[in-house]
């Protein structure tokens, strides 16, 4: 009856354990998922107690030694069944923090003193003896499995020191990876690559082991940028560090910083300095700031230097140069054209501010003007397309998409109102800019200009302001002279006496 009750437990347990294990492997946290693959491990060991079990209950009158060896068989199975299932809950539930590796040693040695206790009382064997007796198989072992021992040696001694643990990002010798495991021959990582491999500790332990998660989980990334040597230090420090503070991976704390790192036959190497969030987005930031600086650079007109040929080629450069000056200016033409309130201006003004336009370069996702900032450049796109976006009560919304030939930014050029939106890059964009300085040179040979520049922009804001349906010449005027005050009051003249 003892028997049947407890063979009837062992199979309530194994039930319980099975039905466990499938719903902690249908969880997404690799703590219930380690538990679960545990747990499958104490299945096959309650498994292989039953069957001893109903071995013994189908051949009962089994010779002596049928008998006794399932009589070992069984409780064999069950004690380790049963100390194994307790490791397991204990280092989950109270111990969390124990090394695998550590556990495993447990669960070995504990297994292994259950089944010499077994052996001893079941059939009297005396385990002294056999060591005793087998210096030369241990000789003979120890050389064998003299490699497999330094490894084991050489993990023990890494979960002693621990120098990185499940989850940080480490590399030894040309090995880099997140730590997935420490075992006991070897550590499991997973590389940027997303390759697993596995290193073994005896390697690790003669590698010096660089942790990119310590003393603090932020990683920092150096950066060598070569510049033209006739870019003074200040400018090329203020164009490559607005670069790098407008990536959204880099940290605004601790700040970026750029150095002058050497004077080299091709120009000026600067050192950049910045921090992102981990070492496991080091590709990604790197890739995001250089395509940043690159687009700074253009847009400074700061060359990057690189080896040159010295031979007759400066007539062609030159004429080609020249070419491009040409295709610009009549592009800038053109795009000022579609403007109503540049059809305001007279030819000379229009000439003046298409000489003074400049083509300016946008990678994907940049910013080109932030809610809330001051300006003084208004922009038309020549190539690609931007979003607006539009931040209220704490939501970023976008509201419109513009394309060749939209304009955006004049209000702050014109009136010198903050940016009433932010405008990113959707993509590789060439824009046209021009400041307030080329409206300022207009305005101030021409003062009356500042009239038709109000008229038309009074008359194109209230075209487009859709709660003011009721345009009346009353409400024209008010808009137009509000404007006209404030163009003159950012271009710091008045209005003259007569006009």
């Amino acid at each position: 009856m003892q028997g049947l009750a407890t063979l009837i437990a062992a199979a309530a347990t194994l039930l319980l354990l099975f039905f466990t294990r499938r719903a902690l492997s249908r969880q997404t946290g690799p703590r219930w998922r380690e538990l679960a693959g545990d747990l499958r491990g104490q299945e096959r060991i309650f498994t292989l107690y039953l069957l001893a079990r109903l071995g013994q209950l189908a051949v009962p009158d089994a010779g002596p030694p049928v008998a006794q060896a399932l009589r070992f068989c069984a409780l064999l199975f069950g004690v380790v069944g049963v100390v194994r299932l307790t490791e397991t809950l204990f280092f989950t539930f109270i111990r969390r923090a124990t090394p695998r590796i550590v556990r495993s040693l447990v669960a070995w040695i504990s297994t292994f003193i259950a089944a010499a206790v077994i052996l001893r009382a079941e059939y009297k064997f005396n385990l002294e003896s056999l060591f005793a007796t087998s210096a030369l198989l241990s000789v003979v072992l120890g050389f064998a499995l003299q490699e497999t021992l330094g490894n084991l040696f050489a993990g023990l001694t890494l979960n002693a020191e621990q120098p990185f643990e499940p989850g940080e990002w480490v590399s030894f010798g040309k090995y880099t990876g997140r730590v997935l495991d420490v075992g006991w021959r070897s550590t499991r990582l997973m590389t940027l690559d997303e390759d697993e491999i596995l290193v073994p500790n005896g390697l690790i332990s003669r590698e010096v082991v660089i942790n990119h998660m310590r003393p603090q989980l932020t990683d920092v990334i150096e950066l060598l940028i070569g510049v033209d040597m006739d870019v003074s230090p200040a400018r090329a420090k203020a164009v490559l560090l607005e670069a790098v503070k407008s990536c959204p991976m880099v940290l605004p704390q601790p700040e970026p910083t750029a150095q002058l790192a050497a004077f080299t036959d091709d120009g000026v190497n600067y050192r950049l300095k910045f921090y992102t969030e981990g070492f496991h987005v080091e590709r990604a930031a790197l890739d995001q700031v250089q395509q940043a600086i690159w687009y700074a650079l253009r847009r400074a007109a700061i060359d990057i230097p690189y080896p040159q040929t010295a031979i007759s080629v400066r007539e062609r450069a030159s004429e080609a140069e020249e070419r491009r000056r040409r295709e610009h200016l009549a592009e800038a033409e053109d795009l000022l054209g579609r403007i109503d309130f540049v059809q305001a201006l007279s030819v000379e003004a229009r000439k003046v501010l298409a000489q003074r336009a400049r083509f300016v370069e946008y990678g994907p996702g940049q910013a080109v003007v932030r809610q809330g900032e001051l300006g003084d450049t208004l922009y038309l796109v020549a190539r690609g397309e931007v979003a607006v976006r539009v931040q209220i009560e704490a939501v970023d919304k976008e509201v419109a998409r513009l394309g060749r030939g939209a304009l955006f930014g004049e209000m702050s050029v014109l009136t010198g109102e903050p940016r009433t939106a932010t405008v990113l890059s959707l993509g590789d964009a060439a824009l046209l800019a021009v400041d307030r300085d080329a409206f300022e040179r207009i305005l101030s040979a021409e003062p009356d200009l500042a009239q038709r520049l109000a008229e038309t922009i009074a008359r194109r804001r209230m075209a487009l302001d859709a709660a003011r349906a009721e345009q009346q010449a009353p409400a024209m005027e008010k808009e137009t002279s509000n404007l006209l005050d404030r163009i003159r009051n950012i271009f710091g003249f008045q209005k003259r006496t007569g006009t």
